[in-house]
């Protein structure tokens, strides 16, 4: 505040104007723009929060179906490993004979039951001559 003498002897008190109003109110907007990028600051730390525990329950989440697809691969190698196991045992020759024996009732065959073929006889024929005698006579 300044105070100025008139020409009556009067002293009037006034104030200095623009300049210190203008101080303050820069002063006001400083602290305006300070309280704002406070705030935008906390917000962007707790927005990346927020992110950083929702990316965490998402990669847990994806850990955890991994785990029970681990789970089920293991499960289905064993599986696997046991049908192998099944296949060779049934692709054995004793029991492929049993099976017939018991199922189909195979038997070996007995002396009696076999044909000898002497390829060297002078009656025999080559096969193909044999079938074309056959097929026109």
């Amino acid at each position: 505040m300044t105070r100025t003498m008139t020409a009556g002897g009067a002293i009037s008190a006034g104030t200095l104007g623009n300049s210190t109003a203008g101080v303050r109110v820069q002063g006001r907007t400083r602290s305006k723009r300070a309280s704002r990028n406070l705030f935008l600051a906390i917000s962007a730390i707790v927005l990346a929060v927020f992110i950083l525990v929702g990316l965490s329950a998402y990669a847990a989440s994806i850990q955890h179906a991994n785990n029970v697809l681990i789970e089920e691969n293991e499960y289905l190698q064993a599986e696997i490993d046991s049908l192998n196991s099944q296949i060779v045992e049934a692709t054995k020759i004793t029991k492929i004979e049993e099976v017939a024996k018991l199922k189909y009732g195979m038997v070996y065959p007995s002396p009696e039951n076999c044909i000898v073929i002497n390829e060297a006889s002078e009656n025999s024929q080559n096969l193909a001559v044999s079938i074309r005698s056959e097929a026109y006579n």
